[in-house]
């Protein structure tokens, strides 16, 4: 899975390409997933619950298929939220078909890593990507529309989480930024990661 700032890049890459009428709720709807990892990352039931997901990711697609459909009544006056938040999910998977196995194999160029160590690594190479995302025109006129849309329950996150979210976005994720340059990942492969999410959501939603 991609920090927040990749899916806000990945979200600016592809919203004129998936018909988003509301940019606010669609941009809220990106991030709102991961409001259960504000304080650190929650338990593995609530993370699953969150992005609505299965270990199978055949299981994944099928399920978030049915939650959109499930959800389009409901979410009706913001139908942008809730294409955003499975957006989300579906980047989630982009992100570990087509870039993931890349960068570990980049990782792993050393010598053989264990789950923990390859995981640590990951993260600080997301967050020496981040440092170059956040700078970016696309990524701050991003995060300026999210103060113009509702935060809303949705799957098992709280409105609550994901205004509190929002906030720390907007104004407070300096945490996830490192002072280095990245060593591997580059927008070329925020690029990949958008073309096979706009391959997945279409055989998903459309």
């Amino acid at each position: 899975m991609p920090s927040f700032p990749v899916h806000i890049i990945i979200a600016q890459m592809l919203c004129g390409e998936i018909g988003v009428t509301s940019r606010p709720d669609f941009m809220l709807g990106t991030i709102a997933p991961d409001s259960v990892n504000l304080k650190g990352f929650a338990s593995r039931e609530e993370r699953y619950g969150a992005h609505i997901r299965s270990v199978d990711y055949a299981v994944w697609k099928k399920q978030l298929s049915q939650f959109y459909k499930q959800n389009l009544t409901r979410f009706e006056d913001c139908a942008d939220y809730l294409k955003g938040y499975v957006f989300h999910c579906i980047t989630d998977i982009a992100w570990d078909e087509a870039v993931q196995p890349k960068l570990f194999g980049f990782l792993q160029s050393g010598g053989e890593l264990s789950r923990e160590e390859i995981t640590k690594l990951k993260w600080e190479e997301l967050f020496r990507f981040n440092s170059l995302l956040v700078t970016r025109q696309d990524f701050l006129s991003a995060v300026g529309e999210l103060e113009n849309a509702q935060p809303r329950a949705i799957a098992t996150v709280t409105a609550k989480q994901v205004s509190d979210y929002r906030d720390y976005v907007v104004s407070d994720y300096k945490d996830k930024i490192s002072a280095e340059p990245p060593r591997f990942l580059n927008i070329d492969h925020a690029a990949q990661c958008a073309a096979h999410t706009l391959e997945l959501y279409r055989q998903i939603i459309e």
